[in-house]
């Protein structure tokens, strides 16, 4: 049975190559990098909404567990799309906002540290095969498509 951390550690993978791409294409071609940041807010998105929608429900409704790190991290999906949202209105416009993209950075890797470091591990420890396999099979159709 794969791991959460796995899975979602392959997630992570992937978003990072894609928003570095965004910031090569940056000084080289501004068109290519708004494509490039369209497809990483897509992205974020559908991790988002898979964090949300499946293993956040799942972890709530495991009795006695703690949910202050699951708001956490909903806060700070919040946070960052905002954040993303601010970036993609400054691209549209034709200007690059080097201080947001700067602070998207930071709270992405703070947000993934928590993630791979504290959550992912405890959910990997908490949750069933069967849960994980759950995950893992709501993960493919929406990610994978």
């Amino acid at each position: 049975m794969e791991s959460v951390m796995k899975l979602m550690d392959a997630e992570h993978e992937k978003l990072e190559i894609i928003f570095s791409e965004f910031q090569n294409l940056l000084k080289k071609d501004k068109e290519k990098a708004k494509i490039y940041f369209s497809q990483f807010k897509w992205n974020v998105e559908k991790h988002f909404f898979l964090e949300e929608k499946a293993i956040f429900k799942l972890y709530e409704s495991i009795e006695n567990q703690e949910v202050s790190d699951m708001f956490k991290l909903m806060e700070e999906h919040g946070q960052i799309i905002e954040v993303i949202n601010v970036i993609e209105e400054n691209l549209n416009l034709g200007a690059i906002n080097e201080e947001k993209i700067l602070k998207l950075k930071t709270l992405l890797k703070e947000h993934q540290d928590f993630e791979d470091e504290v959550f992912y591990p405890k959910l990997d420890k908490i949750l069933s095969d069967e849960q994980k396999q759950m995950i893992a099979e709501r993960s493919q159709e929406l990610l994978r498509g």
